[in-house]
């Protein structure tokens, strides 16, 4: 396999109140409502024509410092939650015109992304807490429809290095 080039690259921060959308991916942040006992957020509606029909719900923990990416879905698309720690979220267009973006989450800015299939996706957990993700997928989990880029091997120019926020 020839390994796919990084190309343009984007960083985006999360931001309370904001969305964007990035590589045909869509960032909605969470309305909150907020009274002395705390908040309420939705984070699915059926009735948002921007959101998947969830067929699985999972969440996962993962360790500081660790990098789970890249991997896309022929026909699955993805909505991540992501809910504790620092997460910087990549998106990789793996057809030219090669593109990517990174984007910068972090504890206190609820919020969704939506993948859709065939955009290449993955994450790594910063800072030094643990990071949990909830994923909603409008498939269950099939092995055929996935395929997988090693990050470190078949994706050249990638920079996981760069830390362009700070608090990140």
């Amino acid at each position: 396999m020839k390994a796919v080039q990084a190309g343009v690259h984007l960083h985006i921060a999360a931001e309370a109140g904001k969305s964007f959308e990035v590589c045909g991916a869509i960032w909605k942040p969470m309305r909150k409502h907020v009274d002395p006992r705390g908040w309420f957020a939705e984070i699915w509606r059926s009735d948002d024509p921007k959101m998947i029909h969830p067929k699985q719900i999972s969440i996962s923990m993962t360790r500081p410092g660790i990098t789970k990416a890249f991997h896309f879905h022929r026909t699955q698309n993805d909505l991540f939650i992501p809910v504790a720690g620092t997460f910087r979220i990549v998106l990789l267009q793996i057809q030219a015109p090669y593109s990517c973006a990174s984007i910068w989450w972090k504890e206190g800015l609820e919020g969704a992304l939506f993948i859709p299939a065939g955009l290449a996706h993955g994450y790594r957990v910063e800072g030094s807490c643990d990071g949990k993700m909830i994923y909603c997928t409008s498939e269950t989990y099939s092995p055929d429809d996935e395929g997988r880029l090693a990050w470190e091997q078949d994706v050249e120019g990638f920079p996981w290095g760069e830390k362009p926020f700070s608090g990140c």
